[in-house]
């Protein structure tokens, strides 16, 4: 990563030379100043007194809770004094969030404006705003060190208070030239120590309301959990809505979640509301900025008018966070998700209300369910992707999938017989494949309203109804093995297998359609063999990803890997899955 000479030499020239012109300079932050609003601001104080020790430079209101009580304070700072000073706004591009709006209200000799948000809007005579930056701290201080060898011991404190807090202790940033700019502050006196026990010191005040956050989230859709505290909650933890908000992270890194949130209603029936996420793939600022806030790619805020509105925010955040699970094929998964729980809601409304059973041409039967839940899927992705094949079981198949480079492979009601039966042993397939490779895969359970999802290289998942998005992981498991086979189509070779090894199985359960790969992708289970050549593609293709996305094994009995549109969609091998591939024994 370039320094910030490397980068911005041109801007650097002007900054300095509008410092060099003014013997007074205050510094100013945003509005609720945070680690890095402090940090930047103090840190840039004693920095430049080092550079300068006859300038006379303020900082105004950018004390904030996190920064150790050995470390300094803002100053009292005159309309006289702003008045005949050059300013300095740190951590902040947007004009309205500037916590001494005497800083724009007051004109000095001249502004600079140094931050590392998404741009709101130009207000300053130079500026430099890098968005690519994890804090606004480790910028300065990469300028800092292109005409300084060393840092004082207190500008080095603040800048690291700034960069750790901002960071979230390093979770949001990946880029190696922060680590760089760290370990000189370390080496020039940052009072890590102190920063380290103030950042995980907590009040006894603070101990009821972190468990509240514990025991009230609630669980949204692709992995969303948020918590609001309306003005009731607050008065009895005796905080402001935004205070509230700003516990965010009581909900942070749960299992699976890629976004958290956090709303708090002042005593008016304002919200404040805090937005989180990791990597690189879920953007919380274009949320944030879509409710009239901003802030950085994982970490935002905004007002919103009236807690009526956290539905609609809540729902962004559900569309936002299925980047993290997505890759290439964002609306291929999120319509195949959509269309497994809409699918669901047939297929069980006909479960309980009763249906119709007629025989096909190859014996097995199909009822008034199989045939709602096909029409919805088959016309919703027609409609939205014209150019992709879809082979389904219950369509005529015309081949002209065959010259398609994406097809849709489905069954809308995946174990039609067990259905039939009221064993609630069936399910519904729904599975994208790419050059004859599955790269999504949806199957819903209808009955429980469990969905599991993957696509190729993003993971494997699991949702439940009212509970948080988990994270699919086969067993590590080589004796005590629990085993499946089908419900109705257990073939004499399977049990023979299952003999040989039975020194090694706890249990063998029969289990119907894909929940034998779901639960083995979940580790629940840990092996399944099927050597009958009746199942077809639409069997197997959305399972095959969900296991192996979960670290688990799913061939053809023969150990081949099994591939998809083909003209003839039998699985003339069967299929095996397994948790590790010492369990295939079916290659022996």
């Amino acid at each position: 990563m370039e320094t910030f000479h490397e980068k911005y030499a041109k801007e650097e020239e002007q900054i300095f030379s509008l410092i060099e012109k003014n013997d007074s300079i205050v510094l100013f932050g945003h509005v609720f100043p945070d680690g890095d609003c402090y940090g930047s601001s103090e840190g840039l104080k004693y920095a430049l007194k080092q550079l300068y020790p006859d300038k006379k430079i303020y900082v105004s209101s950018t004390d904030c809770a996190v920064a150790p009580y050995s470390f300094p304070r803002a100053d009292v700072v005159s309309d006289e004094v702003i008045a005949s000073s050059l300013h300095i706004i740190c951590d902040v591009a947007d004009e309205h969030r500037v916590g001494d709006q005497r800083a724009v209200t007051v004109k000095g000799t001249g502004t600079i404006i140094l931050d590392h948000h998404i741009k709101a809007g130009a207000f300053g005579d130079s500026e430099v705003i890098d968005s690519s930056r994890g804090s606004c701290c480790d910028m300065i201080a990469d300028m800092l060190y292109g005409r300084v060898e060393h840092l004082n011991p207190v500008a080095a404190s603040c800048f690291a208070l700034g960069i750790v807090s901002d960071t979230g202790r390093f979770l949001y940033v990946f880029y190696p030239r922060i680590y760089e700019i760290m370990k000189k502050l370390v080496e020039d006196g940052a009072d890590i120590a102190s920063i380290y026990t103030q950042l995980y010191t907590v009040r006894e005040s603070r101990l009821a309301r972190t468990a509240y956050y514990d025991g009230n989230y609630r669980a949204g859709e692709n992995g969303v959990n948020w918590i609001f505290l309306d003005k009731d909650d607050c008065r009895k933890f005796g905080i402001s809505g935004h205070s509230a908000a700003l516990g965010v992270n009581n909900l942070s890194r749960i299992e699976a979640s890629p976004l958290w949130a956090a709303f708090g209603e002042d005593e008016d029936g304002k919200v404040y509301g805090e937005f989180r996420s990791y990597g690189d793939k879920v953007n919380v600022q274009k949320i944030a900025k879509a409710f009239g806030g901003g802030g950085h790619f994982n970490a935002s805020g905004c007002i919103l008018a009236s807690k009526e509105l956290i539905p609609e925010v809540i729902k962004a955040c559900e569309d936002e966070a299925l980047n993290q699970f997505c890759g290439d094929y964002k609306e291929e998964l999120k319509t195949l998700i959509d269309l497994a729980k809409k699918a669901s809601e047939i297929i069980y409304g006909y479960y309980e209300k009763g249906f119709k059973v007629e025989i096909k041409s190859d014996q097995s039967p199909v009822t008034d369910a199989d045939k709602a839940s096909d029409h919805l899927i088959r016309d919703t992705l027609k409609e939205k992707f014209p150019e992709y094949g879809i082979l389904t079981e219950e369509d005529k198949d015309d081949f002209v999938r065959l010259e398609k480079k994406r097809v849709f492979i489905i069954d809308p009601l995946d174990g039609t017989s067990d259905f039939v039966a009221h064993d609630g042993q069936f399910a519904i397939n729904l599975g994208l494949v790419e050059d004859h490779v599955p790269v999504v895969g949806v199957v819903a359970v209808p009955l429980t309203g469990e969905i599991y999802f993957a696509v190729k290289g993003q993971g494997s998942y699991y949702a439940e109804p009212g509970h948080v998005l988990k994270r699919n992981r086969v067993s590590s498991r080589l004796n005590r093995l629990k085993v499946l086979h089908s419900v109705k189509h257990v073939s004499q070779r399977a049990l023979d297998l299952f003999d040989k090894h039975k020194d090694l199985i706890d249990s063998v359960i029969p289990m119907g359609a894909a929940l034998k790969a779901c639960t083995i992708a979940r580790g629940e289970n840990d092996c399944s063999f099927t050597y009958a050549d009746g199942t077809k593609e639409w069997d197997t293709c959305a399972p095959q990803i969900i296991v192996l996305e979960a670290g688990g094994i799913y061939t053809d009995t023969k150990g081949n890997v099994m591939t998809y549109n083909r003209k003839d969609v039998y699985n003339h091998d069967g299929y095996a899955i397994v948790n590790r591939k010492e369990n295939q024994w079916n290659l022996e």
